[in-house]
């Protein structure tokens, strides 16, 4: 069987329970199954260890085959894996490899709304979906995200696991493509970020 992995990424500082919510409900969790992918690697930002550790010792649904939290290596980085049924979930506080984990081991990324995160997966052609952070006080993230998806680079939705898994079947059509991001300068989309991050 083929490996098929969606990486996650909270961005470094600020923690998104939110998302790890979502991601980590047995309904997302049996989509993913569905889906095909049989690993999660999620990098749920520093600080956050221990509620992520928790979260996955609440994560047992009866009809899963479920394996204990242990701590394993991914490259370089110290990591704490589980596995449910077919799926290996790896978590990580942060890691200095975030591109080369993108680029090497994920067939789907799944972002917070952060500029700096979205083009780390957009220069590497990667699919995306996009989950806004609602709880920022000044809703850049909506802005960003709403222009992105506009200009048909991502998939975006709010924290909620309905639109998730709504935003990960749409992923996984065949009929269903992304807008590449464009490989040359473009100076009027800079500018655009510019002002949707500053607003």
């Amino acid at each position: 069987m083929n490996s098929k992995t969606v990486l996650v990424t909270c961005g470094a500082t600020i923690p998104f329970p939110k998302l790890i919510s979502c991601i980590l409900s047995p309904e997302f969790i049996r989509s993913l199954i569905d889906n095909g992918f049989n690993r999660l690697i999620v990098q749920f930002g520093r600080g956050y260890g221990l509620l992520f550790g928790k979260q996955l010792g609440l994560l047992k649904p009866s009809e899963e085959k479920l394996s204990s939290l242990t701590s394993c290596q991914l490259g370089s980085d110290q990591v704490c894996c589980f596995k449910i049924d077919n799926l290996e979930i790896v978590g990580m506080e942060y890691s200095t490899r975030i591109q080369e984990l993108i680029k090497d081991s994920a067939d789907l990324v799944i972002s917070h709304a952060g500029t700096g995160s979205i083009l780390d997966s957009l220069r590497l052609h990667k699919p995306l979906i996009v989950v806004i952070n609602e709880d920022l006080m000044d809703n850049h993230q909506q802005q960003i995200a709403d222009k992105f998806e506009e200009l048909g680079y991502v998939w975006s939705c709010k924290p909620q696991t309905s639109r998730l898994i709504d935003c990960l079947d749409k992923s996984q059509r065949k009929n269903t493509e992304l807008v590449p991001l464009p490989n040359a300068h473009n100076k009027n989309f800079e500018n655009t970020l510019i002002n949707l991050a500053n607003s």
